[in-house]
């Protein structure tokens, strides 16, 4: 049976796909997508998912447009969930429409979702309406490749009182500016080149059409061209406008921070989700898989011997549940059972399965975690700790020392793996490392450009130095085993947060920034 190409606008950054392109990527089985978008959608591929790369940018096609058709009617007929994910809107100077009359002429399924455009994302994201009353009542979009080829069409975008707006224009808003200027435009136009809009190095650049070509030389493609009134315009959150930081990254200066996020695919998404609400350029670089021990996991008589079960984390309780599960457990035999979570993260991933914790420590560690629980638990009781192979002995040495009976149950190990190893997904780390610095030598080790990198296990301090080197990079690790452990293989001292916690590295990533 044939399968299904759903062709998916992904928006300009990850945060403006639909909730209905969404819902495709996730439940995909192929993605094949273009350079121009947010790698952060990758993301929420499902494991096995296979990614393959075909982006085309100016003079650089990793695949021509007839292998890009015959990519997606190989895959369909194999069977699969096909997503085309394209930046901005599939139809909007896509060529989305020539996939679809491919797949019809094929007689495969497909499906059209509709994407946020650059011709409109891009001019709100830097202030510029490309509407407004009293300015423009219409807005005119307009490839920049072959923009003003002959006299007719500059003549008919000179007399358009709206806005014009050019896309992959950059390299000819010389010409541009020129040929509107000999049909008529005024000179003195506003103009602004909005530069790789929702990037870490955007910049917008504002002048006059008749200095167009001048001020698109100050910045990098890919741009959009932004003539008419409405360029001058510069809308702003009151927020924003209290925040040099915005100005100076609306400007073109380096203001915005990049973090490099290391760790399991649950705890970079997490953590990069927080940090980007900050304004922080998070990049992704999940390098840790979780491998269940489920075996480990003592049988129901057993279990219900202990009077408490600990968790140290959210991958711990997942691990826990889904066997429970697996075994049809009755998890009213628990109820007698007391629960320890070392903090509210792990807490609410418990409360999925209407289980919830009967302590969470004050301070989010380890640490804390031994202590409450030595002032806890009574001699008589059992303790079972249900947590990773790589887990800090502190907790058991604390409990030990208080003569407090307990199973150390490892339900989960770490295990690292190269880009390369990932099936399917080779192209998934290179959104997140500088691949390009690698290519002729895929084995060297790379420095990354981010001002921070947060480790979130001592394990993902092992895997990424593998392979890459911390560089001039701030490190921020999620506790005191994770930063001593850096410092051991690198000579290097992190910082670290008050809790080990998505929350306590936000708070944390806030006090760097400040200072």
């Amino acid at each position: 049976m044939d399968g299904k190409v759903w062709i998916v606008g992904a928006g300009s950054e990850a945060g403006l796909i639909t909730v209905k392109g969404l819902e495709a990527v996730r439940g995909a089985q192929v993605i094949i997508y273009d350079d121009l978008l947010d790698r952060a959608l990758l993301e929420e591929a499902p494991a096995g998912c296979e990614l393959i790369c075909v982006g085309k940018r100016k003079n650089s096609h990793k695949k021509e447009q007839e292998e890009i058709h015959e990519l997606l009617i190989d895959r369909a007929r194999k069977g699969l969930r096909v997503v085309r994910l394209k930046g901005g809107d599939p139809t909007v100077f896509g060529r989305g429409g020539e996939e679809a009359l491919a797949l019809e002429e094929a007689g495969l399924p497909y499906e059209m979702v509709p994407g946020v455009s650059t011709c409109i994302s891009a001019p709100e994201h830097f202030g510029i309406p490309v509407t407004h009353r009293g300015m423009a009542s219409s807005f005119t979009v307009v490839t920049g490749h072959g923009a003003g080829k002959t006299a007719e069409s500059f003549n008919t975008l000179a007399g358009i009182r709206g806005t014009l707006i050019f896309l992959m224009g950059h390299s000819k808003a010389g010409e541009i500016a020129e040929g509107l200027i000999k049909a008529g435009m005024d000179p003195e136009t506003p103009a602004s080149v909005l530069s790789r809009a929702y990037m870490a190095d955007e910049k917008r650049v504002d002048g006059t059409l008749e200095k167009l070509g001048d001020i698109a030389r100050e910045v990098q493609a890919p741009a959009v061209i932004v003539i008419g009134k409405t360029a001058a315009m510069h809308l702003e959150p009151a927020e924003e406008k209290a925040t040099p930081e915005v100005y100076c990254a609306r400007a073109g200066a380096s203001a915005q921070p990049t973090a490099l996020i290391v760790g399991t695919r649950s705890f970079t998404r997490k953590v990069a989700a927080v940090l980007r609400e900050d304004g922080i350029n998070a990049r992704e670089f999940p390098c840790i898989e979780v491998i269940p021990q489920k075996e480990e996991i003592p049988g129901e008589q057993e279990l219900t011997g202990y009077d408490w079960l600990v968790f140290t984390s959210a991958n711990g309780v997942r691990v826990f549940l889904e066997e429970i599960d697996r075994r049809r457990a009755d998890v009213r035999s628990f109820a007698k059972m007391k629960i320890a979570c070392i903090g509210p993260g792990t807490a609410a991933a418990l409360e999925e399965a209407r289980l919830y914790a009967d302590l969470v420590p004050e301070e989010y560690t380890t640490e804390a975690l031994a202590d409450a629980l030595t002032r806890n638990v009574r001699k008589d009781e059992k303790v079972l700790i249900l947590r990773a192979a790589e887990g800090n002995p502190l907790l058991t040495n604390k409990l030990g020392n208080e003569k407090i009976l307990y199973k150390d149950c490892a339900v989960y190990r770490t295990q690292y793996r190269r880009p390369e190893q990932q099936p399917g997904r080779p192209e998934l780390q290179k959104g997140a490392l500088s691949f390009d610095r690698q290519a002729a030598d895929p084995g060297r080790p790379v420095t990354q450009d981010a001002d921070l990198i947060i480790f979130g296990s001592a394990g993902g301090v092992r895997a990424y130095l593998e392979n890459n080197e911390p560089g001039s990079m701030q490190p921020l690790c999620i506790g005191a085993l994770t930063a001593a452990e850096l410092e051991r293989l690198t000579g290097k001292k992190a910082v670290t947060p008050d809790s080990c916690s998505v929350e306590g590295i936000r708070q944390r990533v806030k006090t760097w920034r400040e200072r």
